[in-house]
């Protein structure tokens, strides 16, 4: 869905663009920076990338919510209910929206090196919760378990988090980049595109789980 936004979007922007995938995100933003891309999506936002990169204005939207064993003993459906438990969030993922919870007694964090290793993690019964977006949590649940009815989600968005294109600070022409990009975006959305991309690739997920 994502890269279907973007080559949505550059066009619109008169930009010309190749999408490289990448196996690994740890090395993304380095070599944007050292010039070997442009650019680099999907990013969620937060202080420290603010400082190197600026960001368009959002691609879309992810709701975080939060994946507990079917059978555990986890039963709240607010998200105050969660404090004094134990969540897990791979390396490199953010953790601003956990800061309130792990100011609580008991609550602690997790953080192995994918997002596999956390259900393997709940599936072991050495952390009580997950949050993460059910996009990324459909293929690691998949992955790690026999019986993926085997884990649940509580009936409550965690976090909204959305997602952006980064440019490099320092670059040449980075704002002006970035401007273009922008105004792309408002000229899709106000035409209800990038909204009906959402919606297509949103309802053929969803339909998986009726």
């Amino acid at each position: 869905m994502i890269v279907e936004i973007v080559d949505r979007i550059m066009p619109e922007a008169g930009l010309k663009h190749e999408v490289v995938f990448q196996p690994t995100w740890d090395a993304l933003l380095s070599d944007t920076e050292e010039g070997r891309y442009q650019a680099t999506f999907p990013w969620y936002l937060n202080e420290k990338r603010a400082q190197r990169f600026l960001y368009t204005d959002p691609l879309m939207s992810n709701y975080i919510v939060p994946f507990v064993l079917t059978a555990g003993h986890v039963r709240t459906s607010e998200r105050e209910g969660l404090a004094g438990h134990r969540f897990c969030r791979p390396q490199g993922y953010f953790t601003h929206d956990l800061n309130d919870l792990l100011k609580q007694p008991g609550t602690t964090l997790e953080q192995p090196a994918t997002l596999k290793h956390c259900f393997k993690l709940l599936k072991a019964g050495a952390v009580d919760v997950i949050p993460v977006d059910i996009f990324s949590a459909k293929e690691a649940i998949e992955t790690v378990f026999d019986n993926p009815e085997a884990v649940r989600r509580l009936s409550f968005v965690f976090s909204r988090q959305e997602m952006h294109i980064l440019v490099p600070k320092q670059a040449a022409g980075s704002q002006e980049l970035v401007d273009r990009i922008n105004l792309a975006i408002a000229k899709l959305e106000l035409r209800g595109v990038l909204q009906s991309i959402r919606d297509i690739h949103a309802n053929r997920f969803l339909r998986q789980y009726q």
